[in-house]
């Protein structure tokens, strides 16, 4: 039977979280997968390359190697492990579990926010307070887009929840009101 992206990124993820947290190694190994996805997310096909059949065994594992170097030893076993077992195409996945696990163990959150300006230092640190406090949070990274077609207010999405204060959806509730 074989096992879905999202299983197999729960059971890597909390078998590596485990094993750093207990060695004390954790926000080490946090940095580095971060620094790993970002190679990913910078080269959309290497994940389908060292997965597939393009390329020979011995490019394969040159490229594995490539990712290995300066890597602590729990980071050059996962990614050693997960060649060898076939699974490379699940490290973003992995890395994405992991650091949800790393955020819950910080109260750390992650909020995308969508404004009509640029939010200056003050407002960016006003609205991390709220979020903060509101959803019990000891740091909150923000994902800040600007959109003007909201015409004004902050649309944020946290933590499963769409908080709206767009001037743009009032407009529509009250619309809404009228044509009743």
């Amino acid at each position: 039977m074989s096992l879905d992206k999202k299983r197999v990124a729960g059971r890597y993820a909390r078998a590596l979280f485990e094993l750093v947290d207990e060695d004390n190694e954790l926000d080490q190994t946090y940095q580095e997968l971060i620094a790993l996805r970002q190679v990913f997310e910078d080269n959309e096909s290497l994940e389908s390359a060292l997965a597939g059949v393009q390329l020979s065994l011995d490019e394969k594992k040159a490229l594995v190697q490539d990712l290995q170097k300066g890597a602590s030893q729990p980071v050059v076993n996962l990614i050693q492990m997960l060649f060898d077992y076939g699974r490379m195409d699940c490290m973003v996945a992995i890395i994405d579990e992991f650091e949800r696990r790393y955020d819950a163990k910080n109260k750390r959150m992650h909020a995308d926010v969508v404004t009509t300006i640029q939010l200056d230092k003050q407002q960016r640190d006003q609205l991390k307070a709220n979020l903060a406090k509101r959803f019990g949070a000891t740091e909150v990274v923000l994902n800040e887009q600007v959109d003007p077609e909201i015409l004004g207010g902050v649309i944020v999405h946290a933590n499963h929840k769409t908080m709206d204060g767009s001037l743009s959806s009032k407009i529509k509730q009250i619309r809404r009101l009228l044509v009743r």
